[in-house]
């Protein structure tokens, strides 16, 4: 819990978050989400110390990143935010490009928010970070939870001799200087776990002797936000991109409450021509950057100029108990508007682990996986990113293997194209590890794989998120979307397709006959006690805590007007129908014989079996029991 006004000289807690960003305050969520009633039956939730250098009036002048792509508001969604974030943000549905002359260009710029498929958020969800923290901040409070601001991270100690995940292990040196100046006083915070969420200039990451690599381009880059008196700008509610010969590849953003972002890159001969830069010289620029179309703003909420970079940490934690998460771990430009995005997948990533370490539920070796999963994606990102930066400047890449004299902004244009599902998020995925169990070793060309696994709709495969579809509820029939019924309450879900067949029948019945041997996951032993979290019902009781966290969903193949009928036998957990077969289709199963999928909280999935090989519940006890303890 935060500490009182008067912060003691030695804070002992489980985690200390260093950074109140969006990042850092998810994780502090999600462990108080995750360790407290009715979720979970422990006496005490896991105590968390988040801190922060700035004041929030502060923080928020920095401005800083806006939008959310798809798969980071299915994330969101299934940890219970979604609808806040919905109900704020600008949701960008279309996009819009123009060349020099201020003719439409098709094709070009953000073109591919327009061909958003494979989930219900087919758009851009615009919403300014000052405001996402804000929802983050008032679900903490809910808590007991309060940032600690104007204390800054000063060093770090392990202690060697401590086992790791054990009390007092990490020790962190805190600079308070809320008393005002000469009034700074320095206090400890005793530990088991630390996490980096500090930004670009990370000082955790430092101090936690972890290497990165990368390096700070002399681009400088100019984002200003405000409203907007008028404009001749065709499409102002479109992400726009117009193609500027000074300028490059100008950047505008719809904002929520009705603001604008412009963003574009300065050039050197550009910055000499003012002796300073100031917010007067970003607006003159900016009604520049925008020509042949005009802008006359009402007020100004923020400008900055920064330079670019782009810096990827060799490892995500260290020393088995130093964690880092979004711009500590990778920094990059926001041409492709990931930077907030990665944080949320780092953050949700690490959550669900760490939490069930806490509470001990889980094996502490999953927490290896965090990294293991995270780092390639965000090495993947700042390559990504190292070239959309230079051609949002209005330049070639130097590696550039195609035509030298093609325009930059049409190459742009293809690149963003090409990269959509990783962009979005929709076809991010993981090698195999102790929470992704898949077989690889009879694929011959693993790059071929993988360059058709980054096509969105990726395929329904361990490693990959759990595709969201629509099925149809019981009696009713009424459709809804299947991450709605798997919300993230860092539980496993076990996804059951049965098949259409006689036989499939009869492996169903097998397969349930197989599960009550089973003292783990057996539905028999599964909670009673109804808890309520995004609108949906689910299952906790105290008096069986030691059992797996895992709740079942099963789906049939066609509407029927009973499960019982249907399969002679009640359906495990809850039931759902695939009206129209898409959902067997989209998850690649025969809807003869049908398959099991185990989704891990975050919703990806972890494991998938056939129900002909007739050892499912076998095979589902072995992939959890690497896991959970």
């Amino acid at each position: 819990m935060a500490p009182p006004t008067s912060t003691p000289a030695v804070v002992d807690v489980d985690v200390l978050i260093v950074g109140a960003g969006p990042v850092g305050l998810n994780l502090a969520y999600q462990l108080q989400r995750f360790s407290s009633p009715p979720l979970s039956s422990q006496n005490k939730p896991i105590s968390v110390h988040i801190i922060e250098k700035h004041p929030k009036p502060m923080q928020e002048a920095f401005g800083r990143a806006v939008t959310f792509w798809p798969r980071s508001m299915e994330i969101l969604s299934q940890m219970g935010l979604g609808d806040q974030i919905t109900q704020q943000c600008v949701a960008v549905r279309t996009s819009a490009a123009y060349d020099t002359t201020g003719t439409e260009v098709f094709g070009r710029g953000w073109s591919f928010l327009e061909g958003i498929e494979d989930t219900r958020f087919k758009f851009a969800s615009v919403l300014r970070q000052k405001f996402v923290e804000d929802i983050f901040r008032a679900e903490l409070k809910k808590y007991g939870v309060q940032v600690s601001e104007m204390k800054s991270f000063v060093s770090l100690e392990i202690d060697e001799s401590i086992a790791p995940g054990e009390k007092g292990r990490v020790k962190a040196t805190i600079l308070d200087t809320s008393g005002g100046e000469g009034q700074e006083k320095e206090y400890v915070v005793r530990c088991r776990y630390l996490i980096g969420c500090d930004g670009s200039r990370t000082v955790v990451r430092g101090a936690a002797g972890i290497e990165s690599d990368g390096d700070r381009t002399e681009d400088k880059w100019v984002r200003i936000d405000g409203v907007l008196k008028s404009t001749t700008m065709p499409k102002p509610r479109s992400y726009g991109a117009i193609e500027s010969p000074i300028y490059g590849n100008v950047l505008w953003i719809p904002l929520d409450h009705g603001a604008t972002r412009l963003g574009f890159a300065m050039n050197e001969e550009r910055r000499k021509a003012y002796k300073e830069l100031n917010q007067e010289i970003f607006i003159e620029e900016a009604k520049l950057s925008v020509k042949p179309f005009e802008i006359e703003y009402e007020r100004v909420d923020w400008a900055s100029v920064y330079s670019v970079g782009q810096r990827v940490a060799r490892t995500f934690w260290a020393k088995e108990s130093v964690f880092l998460a979004g711009d500590a771990a990778h920094s990059h430009s926001s041409g492709a508007g990931q930077g907030m995005n990665a944080g949320m997948h780092d953050a949700v990533n690490l959550g669900w682990k760490l939490a069930l370490v806490l509470t001990g539920v889980l094996k502490r070796e999953v927490l290896e996986t965090y990294s293991l999963e995270r780092q390639p994606n965000s090495k993947k990102l700042i390559k990504y990113d190292e070239d959309i930066s230079v051609l949002v400047s209005g330049r070639l890449p130097k590696d550039y293997t195609g035509d030298k004299t093609e325009d930059p902004n049409v190459v742009l244009g293809k690149i963003l194209q090409e990269a959509k599902g990783f962009n979005t998020g929709l076809t991010i995925g993981f090698e195999p590890n102790l929470a992704v169990l898949r077989d690889d070793s009879g694929v011959e060309d693993l790059s071929a794989v993988a360059a058709k696994r980054s096509i969105v709709p990726a395929p329904a495969i361990p490693g990959f998120r759990a595709p969201d579809i629509q099925v149809l509820t019981p009696a009713l029939w009424e459709p809804v979307w299947l991450q709605s019924l798997m919300a993230n309450v860092a539980r496993f879900y076990i996804l059951v397709f049965v098949g259409k067949s006689a036989h499939a029948k009869e492996l169903f019945m097998g397969l349930k006959a197989d599960l009550q041997k089973n003292q783990r996951i057996s539905p028999s032993k599964a909670p009673i006690t109804e808890a309520k979290s995004n609108g949906v019902h689910l299952n906790g009781d105290s008096s069986l805590a030691q059992e797996w966290p895992v709740d079942f969903v099963t789906i049939l193949p066609e509407k029927v007007g009973n499960a019982w009928f249907e399969l002679g036998t009640d359906p495990l957990g809850r039931v759902y129908y695939d009206g129209d077969g898409s959902a067997n289709k989209r998850y690649g199963v025969d809807s003869d014989s049908g398959a099991a999928f185990v989704l891990r909280p975050d919703g990806w999935i972890g494991a998938r079996f056939e129900l002909e090989a007739k050892t499912v519940i076998d095979d589902i006890d072995f992939y959890l029991s690497r896991l959970l303890c």
